[in-house]
């Protein structure tokens, strides 16, 4: 089975005397060249931050990252950051792609986006569906200018733009703001 520069070579050794093995090599593919541009790229790629006690605060995951040391950004497809409080998961995002900014602690995903805080003894779970949304990680703010949609057991919320300071459970939508309100059977 052939093997390109980024796949990990399995099985087995086969041993091919003289010409023959030279005609293999030459056949070979060609490690696939990175496009203009790009200094890295890693497909399947997991990053951990930490802060000052080494506690991991958030981890953004992916199929592919490409970095672009000029312009001070990275490239993520399928990204899902997940932050963490306690060394527990808390919040989870995702999108089809993202711009990731590391120096100034941003992460633009870009698409339909999908926020969901898991359930604790303290929150409920609530989901938020928007496009096009900035994180900004240290201080774990959200913010969109398209529609969103919030929904929490009993609630579903619409609006256009938003702001949402999840450490502190404060997520504000802006304008156009539609609320439908059913209690929860007891």
């Amino acid at each position: 089975m052939p093997t390109s520069g980024t796949e990990p070579r399995r099985g087995f050794r086969v041993w091919i005397p003289g010409a023959a093995a030279l005609a293999l090599l030459a056949a070979a593919p060609a490690p696939l060249a990175l496009e203009p541009g790009v200094q890295l790229e890693i497909s399947g790629f997991v990053l951990r931050v930490t802060d000052e006690r080494g506690e991991i605060t958030h981890v953004l995951e992916g199929e592919r990252l490409q970095q672009f040391d000029e312009l001070g950004l990275q490239r993520a497809e399928d990204p899902r950051l997940e932050f963490l409080t306690d060394g527990h998961i808390d919040w989870v995002w995702t999108a089809p792609a993202a711009v990731h900014y590391p120096a100034a602690h941003r992460l633009v995903l870009l698409g339909t986006t999908e926020g969901v805080r898991l359930p604790s003894p303290e929150q409920p779970q609530t989901e938020i569906t928007s496009a096009d949304v900035t994180i900004v990680t240290d201080t774990r703010e959200v913010f969109t200018d398209a529609r969103a949609t919030l929904v929490r057991p009993g609630l579903v919320m619409t609006g256009v733009g938003m702001h949402a300071d999840v450490a502190a459970d404060l997520i504000e939508l802006r304008s156009e703001v539609e609320t439908v309100y059913a209690p929860e059977n007891p």
